[in-house]
């Protein structure tokens, strides 16, 4: 059935179910908006849990707006794993360099959490808010935009009405195709191979990654002391040959790309595989219209960044349309959704070129860069205050933040 086009249907419809999605809704529909949020996804708990073996490395800006969003509070403690340290060093080298909350008195650097958990806990909190209509199963077809309204029609033959809308659709997001902006796409030419593994040695809350000649492998700590969940970046053609070995063989590559620093690897659960580019929408934002997280950009995994620079995408234009509210304006007109734009892109945009610039310098085969690269890594490694200012802006606790992302409460 149609939805009668006189009325709104909510203030914000939100197209995405997904992390960045879910949060925006949270810390919404908490103040008092109307949200309409549309989830193509219809998988459960359980089948997220058994067939996702992404996890996330959170910051604590990310931390402080999950904690906004109400959905910190319900996450399982034993999938919470706080990391304390970092280790990164070069496969060309003995440069190396660490990195310790202590050093900067704080309790840790951030934390591990499986991605389901993460996306459980904010689809609880939205089962309590009244006034979040979350449908499942639901894709958009067609997106009219008119003075005072956008009208969105759905592949369920609903209709919805707003004054905004927000995709949060993901890098191959229908909702921006649908009003036809540009996402300039770059192909790295490599993939990622994510699973969870059981090392022989504890990994003592140390997340750990090394740069190969063909791209950085990560150990990410959960809280199982032995378990890490592992992020693998190379050609596709070398991790379409990681993905056939048989278990033995493929714990054996592991071992030895990871210079055996956690020991033997004893168990290990099925490997995934994600196609890596890194994109930038052209535009943010059109009047009435607004994108956030992989709908508008991604990034390289190399630091792990990519949900922590869409929760703050999030919570930025939730911190502009609650202003907006307050002063009784019209959350959906261009001049409003624009601060959001110069906030955001400018921030993402500088992201993605340090995180380049590290790719292709720890990729570059001359001998002349990997002894300048080595060298670089344990300059930085012997001063202090360079080295905390890097972790400090890489944890969250510096830069341009949205107030959600510098306290809570």
């Amino acid at each position: 059935m149609k939805q009668n086009k006189n009325k709104y249907d909510g203030d914000i419809v939100i197209v995405g179910g997904g992390i960045i999605g879910g949060c925006l809704a949270c810390i919404l529909g908490q103040v008092g908006f109307n949200i309409v949020l549309l989830d193509a996804d219809i998988k459960s708990e359980n089948s997220f849990k058994e067939n996702d073996p992404r996890v996330f490395a959170i910051t604590i800006a990310s931390e402080r707006i999950l904690k906004k969003a109400g959905a910190w509070f319900l996450l399982n403690e034993k999938d919470i794993s706080p990391f304390r340290r970092m280790h990164v060093w070069d496969e060309n080298g003995n440069g190396e360099i660490r990195f310790e909350s202590a050093s900067i008195c704080e309790p840790t650097m951030g934390y591990i959490i499986p991605h389901w958990a993460i996306l459980h806990a904010l689809h609880k909190k939205i089962c309590d808010l009244e006034n979040v209509n979350h449908i499942k199963g639901v894709s958009p077809i067609k997106i009219e935009r008119h003075v005072n309204a956008m009208i969105l029609d759905a592949d369920n033959e609903q209709q919805f009405k707003s004054k905004l809308v927000v995709a949060a659709d993901g890098s191959n997001s229908k909702t921006r195709k649908l009003l036809n902006i540009h996402y300039q796409k770059h192909d790295y030419k490599q993939s990622a191979l994510a699973c969870i593994v059981t090392s022989e040695i504890p990994h003592d809350e140390v997340a750990r990654q090394r740069f190969l000649n063909d791209g950085p492998l990560a150990f990410l700590p959960m809280k199982n002391p032995y378990e890490s969940g592992i992020v693998w970046s190379s050609s596709p053609e070398r991790i379409e040959q990681l993905l056939k070995f048989d278990k033995a063989t493929f714990h054996g590559e592991l071992e030895a790309a990871f210079d055996n620093k956690l020991g033997k690897i004893r168990e290990s659960t099925e490997r995934n595989v994600f196609p890596l580019s890194r994109a930038q929408a052209e535009h943010y934002v059109q009047p009435r219209f607004a994108l956030i997280g992989d709908s508008a950009h991604t990034v390289h995994p190399l630091a792990g960044l990519g949900a922590n620079l869409g929760l703050l995408d999030a919570a930025s234009l939730a911190e502009i349309l609650m202003d907006t509210f307050n002063l009784d304006r019209d959350i959906g007109r261009l001049q409003v959704l624009r601060r959001y734009e110069r906030w955001r892109k400018g921030e993402n945009q500088q992201m993605m070129y340090l995180l380049d610039g590290f790719k292709y310098l720890f990729e570059n085969q001359f001998q002349s860069v990997q002894w300048l690269r080595n060298l670089g890594l344990d300059i930085i490694d012997e001063m202090p205050i360079v080295k905390n200012a890097i972790m400090m802006r890489a944890m969250g606790l510096k830069g341009n933040l949205p107030k959600f992302a510098k306290n809570y409460g």
